[in-house]
């Protein structure tokens, strides 16, 4: 019987347990033309604004957990 009480308060505090939402970028251009990802925080301000230059550099230079 402890068991399923277990199993049932997991279910619970799994329903209960909010995640948090992945920071999508958004694609601006600046006023000289050049492409900016723009991240917004939970609230939809600008957390942070990076050309697509230096974002992309950075996403190079790190693997993907499939890779290593």
């Amino acid at each position: 019987m402890a068991k399923k009480a277990k199993k049932a308060a997991k279910k619970v505090a799994k329903k209960t347990v909010k995640k948090a939402k992945k920071s999508k970028r958004t694609v601006l251009y600046s006023s000289k033309g050049k492409k900016l990802y723009a991240v917004r925080d939970s609230e939809g301000k600008f957390k942070d604004i990076q050309t697509y230059k230096r974002a992309h550099g950075q996403d190079i230079k790190r693997k993907a957990k499939g890779e290593k």
